[in-house]
């Protein structure tokens, strides 16, 4: 029941997110995209938002599918998902000043909300040497993980990816001293916002 619950409430706004993530890359690098459900369609996309969901991890993670590599694109994605961020935020605090007297919060204020959280995980996630991240790629680009590169690149990123979802480990470190901080400080100054 709560996975099903915690599916339904993501499923949205992370589609919304990673496909608007794709196109903002696709129009700053002038790449095409291939067919409309590119960002979407590869492992590392939904086998690491379901083992975060299935393990009930308070961290959750969706990569897009990348249109290109290297340092540039990677910051790209990096600065789409602080914007998306922001626009959940902007989105939240006045969904806050617009709720009903009485009964649950609509869906689309607990939509907004995920859309912010679910883009600062994302963010916070650049933070990690991973290829088609932002940390990844500067790595790669300064020659320290380059004998790795092209494994993880072609085959494994989603598997790493998935481990990682369903694992403590990025609750233990990004959420604790990066996501949850900044996180509880949104929410507190979205409450005074509107």
């Amino acid at each position: 029941m709560i996975v099903s619950r915690q599916l339904f409430l993501y499923s949205l706004p992370v589609l919304v997110s990673l496909t608007l993530v794709v196109l903002l890359e696709s129009r700053v690098t002038k790449a095409t995209v291939p067919h409309p459900f590119f960002a979407i369609r590869w492992r590392g996309t939904w086998l690491p938002l379901l083992a975060a969901i299935t393990f009930h991890r308070a961290i959750i993670i969706a990569l897009p599918n990348f249109l290109r590599r290297g340092v540039k694109a990677a910051a790209i994605r990096f600065s789409a998902h602080l914007l998306l961020c922001l626009l959940g935020f902007l989105l939240f605090s006045w969904s806050l000043s617009n709720q009903d007297p009485v009964g649950l919060a609509s869906l689309q204020h607990w939509w907004v909300k995920v859309l912010m959280f679910f883009n600062l995980c994302m963010a916070s996630l650049h933070l990690l040497p991973l290829p088609g991240l932002l940390m990844g790629e500067w790595l790669v680009e300064t020659g320290l993980v380059d004998s790795i590169k092209h494994k993880l690149y072609q085959q494994h990123l989603w598997l790493v990816l998935m481990v990682l979802a369903a694992s403590p480990l990025l609750d233990l470190i990004l959420g604790v001293y990066v996501i949850f901080p900044i996180y509880s400080s949104l929410n507190n100054l979205a409450t005074n916002l509107f």
